[in-house]
Parts: structure tokens; C-alpha cells; sequence
């Protein structure tokens, strides 16, 4: 079994996946800055040799956030620099994480792949970039749902956040597909065998539970029953990816509020569980 590459372990949704692969058993070596990492690389530098790459499945996480604070544009530059890698080091397949957002607000229907990519804010559109400026048939763009620990509700409900935006026309909303860390371990281990095996996979797939979930039940799951002002103008009620396409490769579950909360605290760094 070879270990899954993680470039950018570093960041929220590495971080949890590094703490997620040992619970599914399967190896992954972080690569990134910090000590944390088990190969180190500043991505404004070459690549350093990692032998453990050959064959293997390659992650690219690495990217910008508009909470960052740095320039969006950015992602498209660390995404070439994880290919170009992940290409140097003979890997058998590069996945780079891409964003729910490039369809913007999706309403009731679930967007798939062929969806038009409507998203509209500087995050979306760079992501929309990115994804075009490292189309190969050895790379995938992977569409990632919110996930649990590392998005919202969960960071917000994390700082005590007592606030959710009602929307008077769509009482359920806000609502979103989401996806645990644990069962995103899961997902990129079952892709990474398929590539390692010789089997090609689609350029596009969007990566997210079966079924939306409302994000007040994710509040009521822990005992909070936020306020519900009247959401702004412009704020987004529904975000729902389809996983008709993921499910022909994996089994693809469909998680409650209670499950998504499990693996928050599965994955939570250990001084913060004890």
C-alpha cells in the first residue's frame, strides 16, 4: 500500500486529514513548511526528492483563502507548483482541491460536474482559474464540499457563534453539502487506489456527502439554537453538489449532523481533546 502525498498538510483540511488517515489505516506523508511535516518544502522553491511519491497518488491542498490574507491569485500558482511536482516525482495521479463555490448559489438541484460555473466572488473565480490552468489527463480537480471542522458552521459554532441568517423565501436555508474529515480520508484513499491501479480518473469530480445538510441542524447538534437574523443581501441559501459520478467509484455515504460532529472531534488536535 503506498502512503497518499498531501502537499499543504499544513492547513485546516490537511491538518485533519493527517489526523484522519491513521483511524482508516492508511499511510499519508504530510509535505509542507512547518515541523509538523513529514517531507518540508516552501512551494517558492523547487521540490525536494520524495521517493515515496513514485506511483503514488499525489493531493495538492495547498492554496489561499480569502481569510488568508494574501492574493487569491495564488492558488493557481500552487497548484502548478504541486502538479509540476507531483510529475517530477513520477506520481501516478495529481488531485488538487478545488471549492464548492465555482458553481456559486446552486438552489434546490444539486450542481454537477457539467454545471455551469457560476460562482461569483474573487475566491470562486480564482479557484475557476486554477482549475483551468492544470487540466491534464493526470490531474483531477476535486470540487470539495464544506468540511466538517475546517468550514462553516463548525469554525464559527467552535468560537461560540450564536448567529445564523434566516431566509424568509427558503425556511431550511442556509444549507450545504458537507463532508467529514474521516470520510474524506476514505474518499482519497479509494481514488488514490484507483489511480495507482492504472484507472483514469475523471478530470472533475465534486467531493461531498450524499444528501445537504441544513446548517441549523449542525447548531442544534451541539446544543445551540442560534438567532436567526434576516440574511443580507447577496448571501447564498443553498450550495448542494451531486455525487452521482463519485458514487460509481466509491460508496458514498450520506452523513447526519450527529455523524459530522463525530469526526470533528475523531480528528480534533489531542491537547484539544483531553
Amino acid at each position: 500500500m503506498k502512503p497518499l502525498i498531501l502537499i499543504g498538510a499544513s492547513g485546516l483540511v490537511g491538518a485533519r486529514l493527517m489526523r484522519a488517515f491513521p483511524l482508516i489505516g492508511r499511510p499519508a506523508l504530510g509535505v509542507g513548511r512547518g515541523q509538523a511535516a513529514d517531507l518540508g518544502w516552501d512551494m517558492d522553491m523547487p521540490p525536494p526528492s520524495c521517493p515515496a511519491a513514485r506511483g503514488a497518488a499525489v493531493v495538492v491542498l495547498a492554496g489561499v483563502t480569502p481569510l488568508s490574507g494574501r492574493p487569491l491569485e495564488h492558488n493557481t500558482r500552487l497548484a502548478r507548483a504541486g502538479v509540476d511536482a507531483a510529475r517530477a516525482w513520477g506520481a501516478a495521479h495529481a488531485f488538487i482541491l478545488s471549492t464548492s463555490a465555482v458553481y456559486g448559489a446552486t438552489g434546490d438541484r444539486p450542481a454537477g460536474e457539467d454545471a455551469p460555473l457560476a460562482g461569483a466572488s474573487p475566491y470562486a473565480r480564482a479557484k475557476i482559474e486554477m482549475e483551468r490552468a492544470v487540466r491534464g489527463p493526470d490531474v483531477t480537480a476535486l470540487r470539495l464540499a464544506n468540511v466538517a471542522g475546517a468550514s462553516e458552521p463548525f469554525l464559527s459554532i467552535r468560537r461560540g457563534a450564536t448567529r445564523l441568517d434566516r431566509f424568509p423565501d427558503a425556511p431550511d436555508a442556509p444549507s450545504r453539502s458537507f463532508i467529514g474529515p474521516v470520510t474524506l480520508a476514505r474518499a482519497l484513499a479509494a481514488l488514490a487506489d484507483q489511480a495507482e491501479a492504472g484507472e483514469r480518473p475523471p478530470p472533475v469530480l465534486n467531493l461531498a456527502g450524499r444528501d445537504p445538510l441544513t446548517m441549523a441542524d449542525l447548531f442544534v447538534a451541539v446544543g445551540v439554537r442560534p438567532e436567526r437574523p434576516v440574511a443580507p443581501p447577496g448571501a447564498i441559501a443553498r450550495v448542494h453538489l451531486d455525487t452521482a459520478a463519485l458514487s460509481r467509484l466509491w460508496p458514498v455515504p450520506s452523513p447526519d449532523a450527529a455523524a459530522l460532529w463525530d469526526e470533528v472531534r475523531a480528528t480534533d488536535p489531542v491537547v484539544a481533546r483531553a
